[in-house]
């Protein structure tokens, strides 16, 4: 079963946490920015002698040369800055599911860059992200302008988009050809939207910023996903199609979600290892020898494949919130083995040998296990149905413990017996 149940985590969307219908998202847009240089016929060359200053521009009331400010680059910037996020909010209050937006021109100190924040009516026939795909297709007609539909990350992170994935290297004109033939390869999969590749590049076909990541330059690609694509998938399919073409000298690394998902992981299975080791130092304490504390730890995986095959079943992501249900589902089968083995001990101490003992302990346990395991699983029941605001956090928790629950005790009403003979068995053959 545990084999069984590791085979199938590749099935199973793979994802940090889940995505929530929160009836709100952001909307991030970045124009072109234009060409200034066709502006500068009447910039003095720096050979050119400096004019003497007009002090009358300093007089009470000369206010000419203040508001000249008003025509720099930043400002004309901002202004159409400002006219594409009116364009935008236009296309967005179009849908009836929109309540209201809230914009911000030059965000993040550029000045053709911008924020749309869209909340949502809280009574809608529509999810969060149905109007997102919904958003995209409308903004599509929206040409020479970079758009992403983004979600609100229920933990932030400082990463702008879910997908990360950064080349490294020592010259920079190969990785942006490179990162251009990996956008174009990873566009034709269905669940990547909004790829970009960062930094951008000017007018001049020059880079408008450098960043170097363990002295070597970087390029990013970045995606949000989309058509339940999880994050562990996409970063595997990512992988997939760049390895082949990368060519010598780059480096292909993970970033922002995409790189926490696998220090999730690993710090999970340390976690998972401690609490076993705990637990079992318990059982060897309380019971005064081994034998019990073995048979408990290897009736653990049991739980494997019924907790996978609801996910599976219910395409719930494998992440932190269906991890915390893995761990909680060891000491629930922890408890139901040692039901067990507690009574087939006291049986054998008032005199029955061990075969009668096993097999009374099973139809007087019977019961308080069925008792106890559907009790969690109608508990659980309205989270795995994804029932109340905020279910979709909650969702995959319940499945994988109702699953877990339903595979393990079934299995340990045969298992734990079965272990329990075997190992006794074998401790005394090895003591003579």
């Amino acid at each position: 079963s545990f084999i069984l149940g590791v085979t199938m985590i590749p099935l199973i969307p793979k994802g940090l946490v889940p995505q929530l219908d929160r009836g709100e998202f952001n909307i991030t847009y970045t124009y072109p920015l234009p060409n200034f240089a066709s502006n500068t016929e009447n910039v003095p060359s720096p050979q050119a002698t400096p004019a003497p200053l007009d002090k009358s521009i300093f007089a009470e009331g000369a206010f000419n040369w203040i508001s000249s400010l008003t025509k720099s680059p930043t400002r004309i910037l901002l202004r159409k800055s400002r006219r594409v996020a009116q364009q935008i909010e236009e296309i967005v209050l179009s849908s009836p599911e929109v309540e209201s937006v809230f914009s911000i021109a030059g965000f993040q100190g550029e000045p053709n860059h911008g924020k749309i924040y869209v909340k949502l009516k809280k009574e809608r026939s529509l999810t969060t992200a149905q109007i997102q795909e919904q958003t995209r297709k409308a903004l599509s007609e929206l040409k020479n302008i970079s758009i992403s539909v983004e979600d609100i990350p229920f933990v932030e992170t400082g990463a702008g988009k879910p997908f990360e994935v950064m080349l490294l290297g020592d010259n920079l004109e190969i990785l942006y050809n490179t990162a251009q033939k990996i956008q174009t390869q990873i566009a034709k999969l269905p669940g990547f939207v909004d790829l970009t590749i960062a930094p951008q590049y000017n007018n001049f076909d020059n880079p408008m910023e450098i960043t170097h990541r363990a002295q070597k330059q970087v390029i990013y690609i970045t995606a949000n996903l989309s058509d339940g694509l999880g994050l562990g998938n996409a970063i595997d399919l990512a992988v997939e199609i760049a390895q082949p073409i990368l060519p010598p000298g780059v480096k292909l690394d993970l970033g922002g979600d995409s790189l926490r998902v696998g220090e999730v992981f690993g710090s999970f299975f340390v976690t998972l290892g401690f609490s076993v080791v705990c637990m079992l130092t318990v059982l060897v304490l309380l019971f005064g020898r081994f034998l019990e504390p073995l048979v408990v730890g290897l009736c653990l995986p049991l739980s494997i494949v019924g907790a996978m095959l609801g996910l599976l079943f219910t395409q719930s992501d494998f992440g932190v919130i269906s991890l915390l249900g893995l761990i909680f589902l060891l000491g629930l089968l922890d408890k139901n083995a040692l039901l067990l083995m507690d009574y087939i001990n006291q049986l054998r101490q008032s005199g029955l040998d061990r075969r009668q003992a096993i097999l009374q302990t099973g139809l007087v346990r019977l019961r308080p296990i069925l008792m106890t395991t559907s009790s969690t699983v109608l508990g659980m029941l309205p989270i795995a149905l994804g029932l109340g605001a905020g279910a979709e956090l909650r969702q995959p928790l319940a499945v994988a413990i109702i699953g877990g629950l339903i595979t393990s005790t079934l299995l340990s009403l045969i298992v734990v017996p079965v272990l329990y003979t075997l190992l006794e068995d074998w401790w005394r053959l090895k003591l003579r």
